[in-house]
């Protein structure tokens, strides 16, 4: 960084310093995340309890019946999704933007999806 740029952040940081005020919306604006984020712990938190309540009900009337996952079709499934996924991205950033880390938007889902697909060729 040369010093021309280094000194012409500083005189805009310093500008932003100064207009900051005590807006009443800047504050509405700060504590609009920090209300989502209370508002959604607290509703997770009583559908967690309620989902516990309710399986403890059910298996206090004997009316409980554990339910089978079945891991090997999921990761068949999710492996296939993410494969073709991460291939058609993958083939759209190398046709728009060329070789750019841009690619690894794509390469992930498809290396994860063959991956998933590897486990459920090897499982059983």
């Amino acid at each position: 960084m040369t010093p021309e740029q280094y000194e012409t952040i500083i005189t805009i940081l310093t500008e932003i310093q100064n207009q900051g005020g005590s807006d009443p919306y800047r504050l509405a604006l700060y504590l609009v995340p920090h209300i989502g984020i209370i508002f959604g712990t607290t509703f997770l938190f009583f559908l967690f309890q309620w989902w516990h309540k309710q399986k403890m009900a059910l298996i206090q009337s004997g009316q409980y019946k554990p339910w089978s996952f079945d891991i090997r079709l999921y990761s068949f499934f999710l492996g296939l999704l993410l494969t073709f996924t991460g291939f058609a991205l993958s083939f759209v950033f190398i046709l728009v933007l060329g070789r750019s880390m841009a690619m690894l938007g794509g390469l992930i889902p498809f290396a994860i999806g063959l991956g998933l697909l590897t486990f459920y060729k090897q499982h059983r």
